[in-house]
């Protein structure tokens, strides 16, 4: 792996585990085994990293999972798929970091990560809607509906995070998708 992306996925783990906040060129560097003047080499400064970093969080595959395997239940279905908008483990230090990226990043990057999702969850329930589970009409408003969903389990994980955990967002995940899906 060239040093570049090294650094890259250094930062992004320890974003993932401590926060944006956490990415200093020294925890950078240690983490990716490199000296500060290494780091400097590729990032210059730190607001560079940090937009590297935020975009490649911004940029988090998501997979489209068994949306179109019509042998399992379509709840099921759109419940993994939108499980996986979920901060990883329910870390406060991830929700933190899905704060901070649209906070440090170019409104843009946040814009299209936004977008990309929307498109995402819409492309899901046009396979459900185009197999008989839902009204074709309703997929915008439910797509709407699901991504303020998952935002809104964000801001309480942030907010209360004494109160929010990750299976009560699931939980509140798969009530969704059992609503929206007609077997």
């Amino acid at each position: 792996m060239a040093t570049r992306e090294k650094i890259i996925e250094a930062a992004l783990r320890l974003a993932a585990a401590e926060g944006l906040n956490s990415l200093s060129v020294r925890a950078v560097a240690a983490a990716a085994g490199v000296g500060a003047t290494t780091l400097r080499h590729y990032f210059p400064t730190q607001a560079e990293l940090h937009l590297v970093v935020a975009t490649e969080l911004a940029r988090r595959p998501v997979d489209d999972l068994a949306i179109a395997d019509d042998r399992r239940d379509p709840s099921d279905r759109l419940f993994e798929c939108l499980a996986q908008l979920l901060p990883p483990g329910g870390r406060r230090a991830t929700v933190e970091s899905w704060f901070e990226l649209h906070r440090m990043s170019a409104p843009a990057i946040a814009e299209s990560a936004q977008r990309s999702l929307a498109e995402r969850v819409r492309r899901w329930l046009t396979v459900l809607a185009g197999r008989g589970h839902l009204r074709p009409e309703d997929v915008d408003g439910y797509a709407s509906s699901a991504l303020a969903l998952v935002n809104g389990l964000y801001l309480r994980a942030l907010f209360q995070p004494g109160q929010a955990d990750l299976d009560a967002a699931k939980n509140t995940i798969r009530w969704f998708a059992e609503r929206v899906v007609d077997r």
